[in-house]
């Protein structure tokens, strides 16, 4: 079908269908991944990231064009897994960037100028670009758009003369790439991409689609679940909400939230931020919000009420006769996941990343079976996923297998950053099969690393040992031991990043750690590692001064 203008419409209808070709091709493009390092991923990273922008789209209402683009960028940064996720979502970012307010659709030229933009902010957002990637390959594809858009008034043949040219293109990266061409594959991100355009172009070509990827419902992921009885609720109202505004400070946003509640998340892209807060107060969050912008999606629930209505359904057994409450979206998924973790920092970040229940348990306190096989027992699906989180906790889990009637699965996860990366990778779209793939997949990207003391004189390595020594651990190999716990901090990270160019280095620390102190290390290792991005998490922890994560 010829088109010469492009509404929110069908932008919105396209963008959804190219995540559901990318999603059935994925496995292609994980057999594909071999840069930097063969750990085949990028297809699975790149898919959940569309996963994330087609359900946000699915939950918008509008056909809007300034809203779709909006919030397929949205999503898209909520969702951005991985190097390959992270540009898709530049790409989203910088197309949605270049579409003004007042248009209700764009010509050929204006689409190919807004794919241009979002190259330009891919590349941006890359610190040392790599020709023969997924960026050449979108690069050339935007080129070839605005080349064709200004002789061709025709949306379908510019999208398919782009998409033969980014073929072409692709097929040559391994000359451009020693890596690709030592492999003989073609770049996985690439190809990425060229499934996604393949989607869109079957949704220009076929505006009447009817597969089920337009049909489905996007699940949601609420970022706190309420968990525990209702006497230890201290704040009532779970508030939910977006602003649109010009120059939103998130972090003096998120400053000025912190006295009205706790859960607090506040996330963001230019122009639009989102806020997640248990409050006494809603109304004070949402005065506090509009002093940065228009307000929408605004959503408060009592979280009271959500508990007795829940204990009301169990117990009656009634499953579809509830009114007016807000259901939890968890009984909306297939799959639950127990995670076991130790320290209140640590269970709201399980928690804020779809864990259904996490257990209290770690070194020196690992659950009994009966712990673990009570939590599943209490959730409501027939399929759960455990992350033990920690060796020791492994065989017991695997006890639970034995007794449940559920179907019961053990992701091996030895540490905390091995259980946070295995959830990273879980898609409630998914079925158990291809989840247990990506989840095992991502564990073995993560680096982990431990500070604690020593208990006891011993010796290691021709190296004596002295009771209250702090060490430092890497994949359960003792690598480091001083009497300074930043020092050994620092002396394990140099080890963890050790042959590594560019990644993520994510510190949680523990109960006996000053919040001072670890600011102070986070601006020493970012001038250190000026390639890697630094996070730190107040994980609470006991024991352990500090958990690092590289990847």
């Amino acid at each position: 079908m010829s088109y010469n203008r492009i509404n929110g419409h069908l932008l919105k209808k396209a963008i959804i269908h190219a995540a559901y070709v990318l999603r059935q091709n994925k496995k292609v493009v994980d057999a594909l991944n071999v840069f930097p390092v063969p750990d085949g991923d990028t297809g699975t990273n790149m898919s959940l990231t569309m996963d994330q922008a087609a359900g946000e789209l699915q939950k918008l209402q509008s056909d809007e064009l300034k809203k779709v683009v909006d919030t397929a960028a949205w999503g898209s940064l909520m969702g951005a897994r991985g190097n390959s996720g992270v540009i898709l979502s530049q790409l989203f970012r910088g197309f949605s960037q270049s579409i003004s307010s007042n248009k209700q659709s764009i010509s050929p030229l204006e689409f190919a100028q807004a794919f241009k933009s979002g190259v330009d902010s891919a590349y941006r957002a890359v610190i040392r670009p790599v020709e023969g990637t997924i960026l050449t390959v979108a690069r050339e594809m935007a080129d070839k758009m605005l080349a064709d858009s200004r002789k061709i008034d025709d949306m379908e043949k510019i999208f398919a003369n782009a998409l033969s040219y980014g073929e072409k293109i692709l097929a040559k990266t391994p000359e451009m790439l020693k890596v690709l061409k030592e492999a003989k594959v073609v770049d996985a991100g690439g190809k990425g991409l060229i499934f996604l355009m393949q989607g869109f172009l079957e949704a220009l070509e076929n505006p009447d689609l009817t597969e089920s990827a337009l049909e489905q419902k996007a699940e949601k992921t609420d970022a706190f679940e309420f968990r525990d009885a209702e006497d230890t609720i201290k704040f009532t109202y779970c508030t939910e909400l977006f602003i649109r505004g010009r120059d939103i400070d998130l972090d003096l946003l998120k400053q000025e939230l912190s006295d009205l509640g706790d859960s607090i998340i506040v996330t963001g892209m230019e122009g639009v931020a989102k806020i997640h807060i248990h409050s006494n107060h809603p109304g004070e969050v949402m005065e506090t919000a509009l002093k940065w912008g228009e307000l929408s999606n605004i959503k408060v629930d009592n979280m009271k009420i959500q508990h007795r209505e829940l204990i009301k359904k169990q117990e009656t057994d009634v499953s579809h006769d509830v009114e007016d409450m807000h259901q939890p979206q968890k009984t909306e998924k297939k799959t639950g996941i127990v995670a076991v973790s130790q320290g209140q920092g640590l269970k709201d970040i399980f928690i804020s990343l779809g864990a259904d229940d996490v257990i209290e348990g770690g070194q020196t306190m690992n659950p009994s079976t009966e712990n673990i096989l009570s939590a599943i027992e209490k959730e409501p699906f027939e399929n759960v996923i455990i992350l033990p989180n920690n060796k020791n906790i492994i065989m017991t889990a695997e006890q639970v297998k034995l007794i449940s009637k559920k179907n019961i699965y053990v992701l091996p996860t030895r540490s905390v950053p091995q259980g946070i990366a295995a959830l990273l990778a879980f898609n409630p779209m998914l079925s158990i099969d291809d989840n247990l793939a990506g989840m095992s997949q991502n564990i073995k990207n993560v680096v982990t690393g431990e500070v604690t003391y020593a208990v006891r004189d011993s010796q290691w390595n021709g190296t004596k040992i002295k009771q209250g020594d702090v060490i430092g651990i890497k994949d359960g190999q003792l690598i480091v031991v001083e009497r300074d716990k930043e020092k050994v901090l620092l002396a394990l990270i140099d080890e963890m990043v050790r042959g590594k160019e560019y990644g993520i280095i994510t510190i949680y620390y523990g109960q006996n750690v000053d919040a001072s102190s670890i600011q102070n290390i986070s601006d020493e290792l970012s001038a250190k590692y000026a390639n890697f991005d630094i996070e730190y998490y107040n994980g609470g922890q006991s024991l352990y001064y500090y958990i690092v994560s590289v990847e």
